[in-house]
């Protein structure tokens, strides 16, 4: 080989070298792409429980209401345990499915209901789908209370074996049976807010 031969090979390889340390040199100083950030927490909420929606009120769920009276009432006496009470649902699906309650209460002629009461214990007669009650729960105060109800047939719910008695100062004249306090599926109410009167309050005879 000859001497300009050997130099030019020479001359090569260190270009090579050269190049070849400017690769590595770049590739060391050249940033490093950076890491992904870990995903951040997701909090996950607990299921939630189920939802509760009122019971809507979309008219009266009984008709007027019947009474039976049970007559004349002596003042410090009572009349016979022959009142009957009867409500009937207007329409088929009147009454929602669900708990709901009213109040039977009694006042006398001038509205004081301290001195007429219920005598005897109520006894309802109604579908087994309504499970309905009767309670006495003061005494002119008449609780009725049913846990369901059928939306395909119409129901009813008669109260019987009840009187009323009257105290010595109670007003001559009809009694009043007012039903309200409505609750639950029975927030509908009445067509009427009053029946007839359950009996009337007379003087000592």
């Amino acid at each position: 080989m000859s001497e300009r031969t050997f130099r030019a090979v020479v001359a090569a390889v260190l270009v090579g070298a050269l190049g070849l340390a400017f690769v590595i040199s770049a590739a060391t100083l050249l940033p490093r792409p950076s890491e992904p950030l870990p995903s951040p927490t997701v909090a996950i909420s607990p299921t939630p429980g189920p939802t509760i929606t009122a019971t809507p009120i979309a008219g009266p769920v009984f008709d007027s209401p019947g009474v039976v009276s049970v007559g004349l009432i002596s003042r410090v006496s009572s009349s016979r345990q022959t009142l009957r009470l009867e409500l009937v649902e207007p329409s088929v699906s009147a009454i929602p499915d669900a708990p709901g309650a009213l109040r039977v209460t009694l006042k006398d002629h001038d509205g004081n209901g301290s001195t007429v009461a219920f005598v005897g214990t109520p006894s309802v007669a109604a579908p087994g789908s309504l499970g309905a009650t009767a309670t006495l729960v003061m005494p002119n105060v008449l609780m009725v209370t049913i846990v369901a109800s059928d939306e395909f047939n119409i129901e009813s719910i008669m109260i019987t074996g009840l009187g009323i008695e009257a105290a010595e100062k109670a007003a001559i004249g009809p009694v009043v049976a007012e039903i309200g306090d409505f609750e639950g599926s029975l927030s509908g109410g009445l067509t009427k807010d009053l029946v007839l009167s359950p009996g009337s309050v007379i003087d000592l005879p």
